[in-house]
């Protein structure tokens, strides 16, 4: 039988309680149960609790999901009235940012605020705090925001087994938790209405080491509006859903187990800097990687190339000088569909997130073939081999 986590709990302390009676008495032999009960992503068969689907039963997620929803919301609002006035670039070049990207953070680090008051926002922008209800279109946001919460509440209803909401609300609440967000991720792509832009929110744990970037992560949600989908993870699952799943509790979610890519051809995604210094150096990478690889994608979104690795889309990203903002949600999802995950080494170690311009290094002691990786490097990849290929030449 399937069963949600919670019914699976309860199965696991009866039949725990079951086996202490039964070595206290001499018990005939009796007949056995009804089989074995598995955690499943689907609907449960004990209960109506895994009708709500993740995003919306897990506590941290389902903020997660809220902040995507006020995000996708005024992504699209702003598309149909961005204006040469509401573009800037940081750089004076094509590192853009617009008035959207300012904004999005804001409310997302107002909705933070109120609904985990003991955590910690870190934001591309550096934006100030904003209500939805400064907004033009906010009150409209605020009532989708209501009417899931309601959805939600409504297919727990029914869940009310032995033991009541087995501690939903409860998880992670004694940990403070860092939500690093990135309100639009592929900005250029927004600018000039390409489909691959989208809000990144990545979860770590305060306490965890600045020094161990791939430790201490504990949920992350990516979400792309014009491509329809939304790709989350929690307690090392995945999971990618149509947009929809913001607000629909019950929307069809399909489990990313770690799958592969067709076996025909070799497929890597990467990106590139904006600095000529970088630029330079990753394009000298890249000759080096495509003796091992058959084709490359550049979408312009490090969460969506970080996304489509997860999904089996594509074999492996690698990419240098990513901000923590860029992978934080998107390297999430691809650990937790069983990728090899390496987050560049000196993320919490900078005060800015530019770019450590050098090659990786041998490791001495390891012989010729061994490297460490430049710190500044991201990889994900489908497979150990095509990993730690990546490793020492991206």
């Amino acid at each position: 039988m399937h069963a949600c986590r919670r019914c699976v709990a309860i199965v696991a302390h009866e039949q725990a309680e079951a086996g202490a009676v039964s070595a206290r008495q001499d018990a005939a032999p009796r007949s056995p149960g009804p089989g074995v009960v598995r955690e499943t992503a689907g609907a449960c068969g004990m209960c109506d609790h895994e009708r709500v689907i993740p995003l919306f039963s897990d506590p941290v997620l389902d903020v997660a999901r809220e902040t995507a929803l006020i995000a996708t919301a005024r992504m699209l609002a702003w598309a149909d009235r961005l204006t040469a006035e509401a573009v800037d670039a940081k750089d004076g070049g094509n590192d853009l940012v617009t008035a959207a990207d300012s904004e999005i953070e804001a409310l997302v680090r107002h909705h933070l605020a109120a609904r985990r008051p003991g955590d910690t926002m870190v934001g591309e922008e550096g934006a100030a705090a904003r209500a939805l209800a400064d907004v033009e279109g906010g009150t409209r946001v605020e009532e989708r925001l209501t009417r899931a919460a309601e959805a939600a509440a409504a297919g727990r209803a029914g869940a009310g087994r032995a033991g009541g909401e087995a501690g939903a609300a409860e998880d992670g609440a004694g940990e403070k938790l860092v939500w690093h967000v990135d309100p639009i991720d592929g900005t250029v792509n927004f600018v000039r209405s390409i489909e691959h832009f989208c809000f990144s929110v990545g979860v770590r744990l305060a306490s965890a080491d600045p020094a161990a970037p791939d430790d201490g992560w504990v949920a992350g949600l990516v979400a792309a509006p014009l491509l329809d989908r939304v790709w989350f993870a929690v307690d090392g699952r995945a999971w990618a859903a149509p947009l929809s799943a913001l607000e629909d509790p019950t929307a069809a979610v399909r489990e990313l187990d770690g799958g592969g890519a067709p076996s025909s051809g070799r497929v890597v995604a990467t990106g590139f800097g904006y600095a000529p210094e970088r630029r330079a150096v990753q394009l000298e990478a890249l000759g080096r990687v495509m003796e091992d690889f058959d084709d490359v994608r550049r979408c312009g979104s490090a969460a969506i190339d970080l996304c489509m690795a997860a999904e089996g889309r594509v074999n492996a990203y690698y990419e240098r000088g990513l901000g923590v903002y860029d992978y934080a949600g998107g390297a999430y999802v691809a650990q937790c569909a069983g990728r090899f995950v390496h987050r560049r080494a000196d993320s919490f170690l900078r005060e800015d997130t530019g770019a450590t311009i050098q090659p990786a290094a041998p490791v001495a002691g390891e012989g010729a073939s061994a490297v460490q990786p430049a710190p500044e490097l991201t990889v994900v990849a489908d497979t150990r081999e095509r990993f730690v290929l990546l490793l020492a030449r991206g």
